[in-house]
């Protein structure tokens, strides 16, 4: 299966999810996030205002952890893929396959997140750390937690090894003038986002491997029910 029939699926996929037929949800859905999104930077604040990791930061909260400016990719890329076969033959296989990873890995953000918001609607609970912590242990999706910061693990490696390789590189800019005259932008853009967060990085696993580390720290930390029921506050 070629990299954007792939992307296809998990697109379709992600417009089956129920918060964009359900405005209650999709409230909730959004409060999660920005949660998330604000325990991410406590929790890795040293990591993330280090000079040099500030745009990869920028990158994983705002492109790899779903939210409104994922939404508005995946309506984009929604319009253009039914004639994007054009671009398989502009851009390598390998940089389409690195973005279709990385909307795979936005789109599981986003569905174990709808979960935990589906707990917390059903329970009529605002989301705060308390709730957060009960909606963990009560949806019980550590695996599936794992699996994600595996996803966004295999993001990173397999943008740095394209961006490390000078033909593939070139080949990708050389693509771009094409791409955009084709409306191919968002895709294109996407894509090479991932390359620019990832250009200060003298080396990508210097930033994803701590980042991995600690979450995967706090995702036992959150299901370990005998340490007393409460966790080092999500890694704070």
């Amino acid at each position: 299966m070629s990299a954007l029939a792939n992307l296809q699926q998990h697109l379709n996929r992600f417009w089956t999810l129920p918060h964009h037929e359900n405005a209650a949800l999709n409230t909730k859905l959004k409060e999660v996030q920005s949660w998330q999104q604000a325990r991410l930077e406590r929790t890795h604040s040293d990591l993330f205002e280090q000079p040099k990791n500030q745009l990869m930061a920028d990158y994983f909260l705002t492109q790899l952890y779903g939210g409104d400016e994922f939404k508005v990719l995946a309506e984009q890329l929604e319009r253009i893929l039914p004639k994007a076969q054009k671009l398989e033959r502009l851009a390598k296989e390998s940089s389409l396959e690195a973005g279709s990873m990385g909307i795979q890995a936005a789109i599981l953000a986003v569905e174990l997140d709808l979960h935990l918001a589906e707990w917390l609607l059903a329970q009529d609970l605002p989301v705060n750390e308390e709730n957060m912590l009960a909606a963990y242990r009560a949806v019980d999706e550590a695996d599936e937690r794992r699996v994600q910061i595996g996803n966004l693990k295999e993001v990173c490696y397999r943008t740095d090894k394209h961006l490390n390789s000078f033909m593939l590189k070139k080949a990708f800019t050389l693509a771009k003038g094409t791409a955009y005259r084709y409306n191919f932008q968002p895709l294109y853009d996407f894509i090479d986002t991932g390359f620019k967060a990832m250009k200060p990085l003298k080396s990508v696993s210097s930033f994803i491997e701590p980042f991995c580390e600690r979450e995967l720290e706090i995702i036992d930390e959150v299901h370990d029910t005998d340490n007393g029921g409460k966790p080092t506050a999500f890694g704070v």
